[in-house]
Formats: structure tokens, C-alpha cells, sequence
């Protein structure tokens, strides 16, 4: 996917958006109990997608493999899994399927991410000189 970096930064975003709807829903309401779905909501959804885009924009060769638009909608749908089983789980106090199907997705996309980073080599970049004009 080309344009990795623009889509990761964007959902990134997205995601900045529903944390700061979100808590101030819960901070109006005085629904604490979902202080931690709120965080969850921030890092897995906003921090690590914007990492990873600014990750896509420094090596853009990593944009190159067809495991990047993998990790990209293994890692997403991961999350939107494990965030609905956490509000739940944060509503009830019962753990549930959403959050065990979701927390293990999430983990598979890191992985992938890593994997990504760790096996595709760099571009080496050489030094030029230029004359001074």
C-alpha cells in the first residue's frame, strides 16, 4: 500500500477523535469505570497508529511488502475488537469473548509489525557532495 503512512496517521487520528469524545462522556458523566477503555482507546488507537505511519513514512521501503496492507488490517481489526470487549468488560466487570479474540489479534499485528521492520532490509542512503554555487 503506498500510501501506508497517510492511512495509519489518518485512523490514528480517528482514533484521537473517539478518546477525546469519549472522555468527555465519561468525565461529564462521572462514568469513571471507564477510565481504562478511555487509555486503551489512546494507545493502542491513537499512539501506536500514528507511530506506526511515522514508522512508514521514515523507511518507505517497508511499504513496499504486501505484509504491511496485512499488518495494517490485522492490527486495525484487532483493535476495534479488543476496545469493544474492553468497554464491555469495563460496563459489566465480566471479561468476555470480544476482548479474548481481540487482545491476541492485536499482538499477531505487533508481531507482524515487527517481523516487517526487522526483515526488510534498508536503502542505504549515500552521502553525495554537492559544489557550492
Amino acid at each position: 500500500m503506498r500510501n501506508i503512512d497517510k492511512a495509519y496517521i489518518a485512523t490514528g487520528f480517528g482514533w484521537l477523535i473517539l478518546a477525546a469524545g469519549f472522555g468527555t462522556w465519561l468525565g461529564a458523566s462521572a462514568h469513571f469505570n471507564f477510565s481504562q477503555s478511555h487509555a486503551h482507546i489512546g494507545l493502542l488507537g491513537f499512539v501506536a497508529s500514528v507511530l506506526f505511519g511515522l514508522v512508514h513514512r521514515s523507511w518507505p521501503e517497508l511499504r513496499d511488502r504486501w505484509l504491511a496492507t496485512a499488518q495494517f488490517a490485522v492490527y486495525e481489526i484487532g483493535v476495534i475488537i479488543l476496545l469493544a470487549g474492553k468497554v464491555m468488560v469495563d460496563a459489566t466487570g465480566v471479561p468476555n469473548l470480544l476482548l479474548m479474540v481481540g487482545a491476541p489479534i492485536v499482538i499477531l499485528g505487533a508481531i507482524m509489525f515487527l517481523w516487517l521492520f526487522v526483515r526488510v532490509p534498508s536503502r542505504s542512503v549515500q552521502a553525495s557532495v554537492l559544489p557550492a554555487e
